[in-house]
């Protein structure tokens, strides 16, 4: 059997094509597909992307180059075009100029599967494209070996060559990146440093199993301004290497910055509060003692920590000391003068002030307590 009929009838999609983009051979299943007749004249029938492609393979490769992958919409026998996947090369032809050859397997009782898995990237893409939720996918070259301890891990991911797969609208917005300029064609590292912050980052992911919620990371604007961030992140991973991280970031440095300045106002109000010469006991409206500063130790003698949840009544009477017989747990602020019991067993004389956290129905209160300095402190009956 002929070689030439070998080659024909296999179940290959196969076409050589000449400089001026027409079909000089094609093979059966080739056949089956396009338009009938010899001489295709694939400019006329092609649409633009796909000429300007195979034009561009016509320029670039020399015979003997590699061949190169093509996606190209041919023209089919019932007038529609057929998407084709497939190599492109280019063969040297004893008879005249190099030949383009355009190889693809092609199953003709299936032919709308690329179709239809063309489609699904392109509502995937372009559904992760215009989300408002920042999306980032990062591919290693050089993939990690996930076989290795944890800080080797860490130290390839950071040092591994690596490059942006994909990057959408929304994180080119959060990064605020100049117009026109393309975050995938940017260093990773610019972004995303190699810092104690985005190391524990990593071994967060490493430590749960390639896949976490809500971590956070320290991120770098365009303009080198700090962002904190939450991602959830994804990761790839084939035969113990990891090929790809992937996920989606939000910036969280508002939230942070506000934690941070009550953190800072709360340890200053705790400061002030250690500081005051007074005793003040934060109680609830079971007289429970809630918090309570420095000065109640050093001027009762009783261990704070210990009294937390306490009945100050054991202490002080609250029940009967107020002016008038009113209830203590009102909503205003009353003051009188009361003998408050010492750790020793002395009652001590202060004056005392309770006033309510709040308005309407106030669940704790706030008891300060200042010695009397002209009485005399009495032995407990």
């Amino acid at each position: 059997m002929p070689y030439q009929h070998i080659l024909a009838t296999a179940p290959v999609f196969l076409l050589a094509i000449d400089d001026d983009l027409r079909v000089v051979w094609r093979s059966e299943t080739a056949a089956r597909v396009l338009a009938p007749g010899d001489g295709v004249d694939l400019r006329a029938m092609m649409d633009a992307a796909s000429v300007a492609a195979l034009l561009e393979a016509r320029q670039n490769l020399l015979p003997g180059d590699a061949p190169v992958r093509l996606l190209a919409s041919f023209p089919g026998r019932d007038g529609t075009s057929r998407k084709i996947a497939g190599l492109v090369d280019r063969l040297a032809h004893p008879g005249g100029l190099p030949l383009l050859r355009f190889t693809a397997c092609h199953d003709a009782r299936d032919e709308n599967w690329l179709e239809n898995l063309t489609l699904a990237e392109e509502m995937l893409h372009g559904f992760a494209q215009t989300s408002s939720e920042a999306m980032w996918c990062i591919e290693f070259s050089e993939p990690v070996d996930i076989g290795q301890s944890d800080s080797e891990i860490v130290r390839q991911v950071f040092e591994n060559d690596c490059h942006w797969l994909f990057c959408n609208e929304a994180l080119t917005r959060l990064y605020r990146l100049p117009e026109g300029l393309d975050i995938e064609r940017q260093p990773v590292s610019l972004y995303f440093p190699r810092i104690p912050e985005n190391e524990a980052f990593i071994l967060r992911i490493i430590k749960s199993g390639f896949a976490v919620d809500n971590a956070p990371s320290t991120d770098y604007r365009h303009d080198g301004s700090v962002r904190h961030m939450e991602n959830n992140v994804r990761c790839g991973i084939s035969d113990g290497y990891l090929f790809r991280i992937f996920g989606a970031v939000r910036d969280v440095t508002g939230i942070r910055q506000t934690h941070t300045r009550l953190k800072n106002e709360v340890e200053k109000m705790r400061d002030i509060f250690a500081a005051l010469p007074d005793a003040i006991l934060v109680i609830d409206r079971d007289r429970r003692l809630v918090a309570v500063n420095p000065t109640f130790e050093t001027l009762l003698g009783w261990d704070g920590e210990a009294f937390l949840g306490r009945d100050v009544q054991s202490i002080i009477n609250l029940e009967q000391s107020m002016p008038g017989k009113r209830c203590w747990h009102g909503c205003c602020r009353q003051c009188w003068r009361a003998l408050v019991k010492t750790e020793s067993g002395a009652c001590l004389a202060c004056e005392a002030q309770i006033v309510p956290i709040g308005e309407e129905a106030p669940e704790h209160f706030v008891l300060s307590l200042r010695p009397v300095a002209d009485e005399i402190t009495l032995a407990a009956a």
